[in-house]
């Protein structure tokens, strides 16, 4: 991979799994292994991100990878149930499940686990990456999902996320100026931030509203999209999967990257190749960089609430959020 991969502000500072963790996570992987009927296997290594993932060595075999998780927000039947969708009616490019059953849940005696299987996915994340031609191809991906999107009927026992405000996560409330983080963030930028937030939950609230949602990716983002040796896109991690307008996603996917200087050019290049599918989805009177910050908000909050030293997100993420303040 090369060495100028860019990282985006909420990736900084993502802790390494402890020893403990490792040993514990280790024996999970053998068990939820064993249940899938994979007797002969290998763990080249078990990394955290939003998730545990393992990746899985066979003799002769492809290689998988298993997901850990608890609490989901999604459950994985909505994720699966859009994933297998996605595979049958489009030609797009994405993670396999190992199996129609890929999904077994171990209890562990303080939490139950839900172990979720695949096979690997080689290359390498658009992050690597980032050219105005691969911005192009992902645009169009992301409008050929968008249209397959409009024509599918889903099952009604589904449960996507709706991003009908900032804090859309159940059970997360903003604590920008909670006193804990003073240090990191002052209470001038503190209550422009609420502020903002306060703008962004109305007009979410208005999009939500709008006759005629369908089921989105929800975090179509360069660090969710690998680039393999052949130049081909694959989109990855379907568990964020929400019901709503397409704006929804592309304003998820156009907040990343927001503090590189070539952020222009990648977001020319993305409606470009959006445009060759389908109309654009920002309608005259939508705040797209509202939205944007909205996700640059969530995520902030988050890093106050689980990184030991949210200072070093916090000072990439406010400029973000205040321009649209």
């Amino acid at each position: 991979m090369s060495d100028d991969v860019y990282v985006p502000p909420q990736r900084i500072g993502f802790r390494k799994l402890s020893a403990a963790e490792m040993e514990r996570y280790t024996e999970i992987a053998g068990e939820a292994l064993s249940r899938f009927g994979i007797a002969s296997f290998s763990l080249a290594n078990i990394v955290l991100h939003s998730n545990v993932t393992a990746r899985v060595l066979r003799p002769g075999c492809r290689p998988l990878a298993l997901r850990l998780r608890t609490g989901p927000a999604v459950s994985v039947a909505t994720e699966m149930a859009w994933l297998r969708a996605v595979r049958r009616g489009t030609g797009i490019w994405t993670i396999e499940p190992y199996s129609d059953r890929n999904t077994i849940w171990i209890g562990t005696g303080t939490a139950e686990i839900e172990c979720s299987l695949f096979y690997w996915a080689e290359g390498e994340p658009l992050a690597a990456h980032l050219t105005p031609g691969n911005y192009r191809e992902l645009g169009r991906l992301s409008a050929e999902l968008h249209e397959f999107a409009a024509t599918w009927n889903p099952p009604p026992d589904l449960a996507p996320l709706r991003w009908d405000r900032t804090m859309y996560y159940e059970g997360t409330e903003l604590v920008v100026d909670d006193p804990r983080f003073a240090t990191v963030i002052s209470a001038v930028d503190a209550a422009a931030v609420r502020r903002t937030a306060q703008r962004a939950d109305g007009e979410l609230a208005r999009i939500a509203a709008l006759p005629g949602p369908v089921f989105l990716h929800g975090n179509i983002e360069m660090w969710n999209v690998l680039v393999d040796d052949h130049g081909r896109l694959r989109l990855l991690d379907f568990e964020d999967v929400m019901v709503g307008q397409p704006i929804h996603d592309v304003a998820i996917t156009l907040y990343y990257g927001m503090e590189r200087p070539d952020y222009p050019a990648l977001r020319e290049a993305f409606e470009s190749g959006y445009r060759l599918v389908r109309p654009w989805p920002v309608a005259p009177g939508d705040d797209l960089d509202l939205l944007m910050a909205a996700r640059a908000i969530m995520l902030l909050n988050h890093t106050l609430l689980t990184h030991a030293d949210p200072g070093p997100v916090v000072v990439r993420l406010l400029p973000i959020i205040l321009r649209a303040a």
